[in-house]
């Protein structure tokens, strides 16, 4: 899956915020020597010093607009890490789909990133899920299509084959390129018609040696 299962840990966060678990206010003390080096973190030049504080609205904005990997394992922690991320998918009645590894793991192994997977199945679920608007509060929901309006990665994928204009709510996740080979291109998304109806669209591709746009 890689970064897609950040739309997946965005619900369990919202949800745990619509049952007084959290709060979009709180702050979460970030570290900058302690959190994951090397890696796609825009959230770490938006901050000055060794250490500074994160509203958790701001990690979730990160994590699902920019696929922020930093701000996506410290919401990791909050929730109790990818095994429960995982337990919240399953209670949701979605079964083809299983999440093992945060960012930190998939990075010290690459081969770990195949343990977080779905079928098309799973991908469909999730967004009907999110569609279908189920799972979370008005509010919670409101800020979470917003965020994923507002993707900024992957844009010549989904968004970038439509007409301008076109409203796509959306996911996207890249793996890094190995031996020629990218383990991840996938996209998924809600693709608003002109008639408002939603479209559901998820393209996962594996290993390809093709671009991964």
């Amino acid at each position: 899956m890689q970064s897609v299962f950040k739309l997946h840990l965005a619900m369990l966060v919202l949800h745990q915020v619509d049952q007084g678990k959290l709060d979009l206010n709180q702050t979460v003390i970030v570290n900058r020597a302690k959190v994951l080096q090397n890696t796609w973190a825009p959230i770490m030049k938006a901050y000055q010093g060794d250490e500074f504080s994160v509203p958790v609205q701001q990690l979730l904005q990160y994590s699902v607009s920019h696929s922020d990997n930093v701000a996506c394992d410290l919401l990791f922690e909050l929730v109790g890490g990818p095994a429960a991320l995982h337990d919240y998918i399953q209670s949701m009645g979605i079964k083809e789909t299983a999440v093992v590894a945060n960012e930190a793991q998939m990075h010290a192994d690459d081969q770990v990133q195949y343990q977080n997977w779905t079928s098309m199945k799973g991908a469909a679920e999730i967004l009907k899920k999110f569609e279908q608007k189920t799972q979370l509060s008005e509010t919670s929901q409101a800020l979470l299509w917003k965020w994923m309006v507002e993707t900024t990665t992957g844009p010549e994928r989904l968004k970038g084959l439509l007409p301008a204009g076109t409203v796509v709510a959306h996911k996207t996740g890249t793996s890094g390129i190995k031996a020629g080979k990218t383990a991840a291109t996938n996209d998924l998304g809600i693709i608003l018609l002109p008639d408002g109806r939603p479209l559901l669209v998820a393209v996962f591709v594996k290993d390809s040696a093709e671009s991964s746009r």
